[in-house]
């Protein structure tokens, strides 16, 4: 199980994993930096926005006054400050209620304008990546439904339910397969740091960080 698909997990958003997967959101990093407009196209649900947006803020480290961690409105930035989120109001027993996001974010004296963390551009020579066995079995059950006109967020979050319940010798296929998709991959990774573009990229990748002003190599 991947980093990513653990803590969706813990979360009870287990449903989501395929679908961020398949927009390129395959990492908590880039997942951190998923905007509203990311949400509204991914279907996700206002409640389940929620709970991500609170991990990612306690992930970042953004307490409130009381050392709770505030669940800052994703790409608050590209909003108006009458924009609104809502927030959950412990002393009104666990009330929803809509509160402006600036009132919210000046009241716990943090600066909520959330800075743009540049990536790299992939190396597009590289062995692709393997998948896990999640977006094995995914990948399977999407073959199986493609004639249910669903939606991808219906076909994601039916997948997601069949995995929590999947047989377990069915489960250590997939697993299986997912190893033995890992150690091919590591090979042909082998192979590939011997070629020039190989060496090209890693130029390109302390030459982005030196740019940006990122960790280099033995620097961290």
């Amino acid at each position: 199980m991947t980093d990513l698909e653990r803590r969706l997990e813990l979360l009870g958003l287990a449903q989501y994993y395929n679908v961020f997967l398949q927009e390129g959101f395959d990492t908590w990093d880039t997942l951190a930096d998923i905007t509203e407009s990311d949400l509204n196209f991914l279907e996700v649900k206002l409640g389940h926005r929620r709970k991500l947006q609170r991990a990612i803020a306690g992930s970042r480290g953004n307490p409130d006054s009381r050392g709770n961690s505030v669940p800052l409105p994703i790409s608050l930035q590209n909003h108006s400050s009458t924009d609104t989120y809502y927030n959950t109001d412990e002393s009104a027993g666990e009330q929803r209620q809509r509160q402006p996001a600036s009132s919210v974010a000046s009241a716990s004296g943090i600066n909520t304008k959330r800075k743009y963390r540049r990536h790299p551009k992939a190396d597009e020579h590289a062995p692709e990546r393997p998948p896990s066995a999640y977006v094995i079995f995914s990948n399977m059950v999407r073959e199986r439904l493609k004639d249910e006109n669903l939606s991808f967020t219906e076909i994601a979050k039916k997948v997601g339910e069949m995995w929590q319940v999947l047989d377990p010798q069915e489960r250590e296929r997939c697993e299986h397969q997912a190893a033995e998709a890992k150690r091919d991959y590591k090979e042909k990774m082998e192979e590939y740091k011997k070629t020039a573009e190989y060496e090209a990229y890693q130029r390109y990748l302390e030459e982005f960080k030196r740019k940006h002003g990122l960790p280099q190599k033995g620097q961290l």
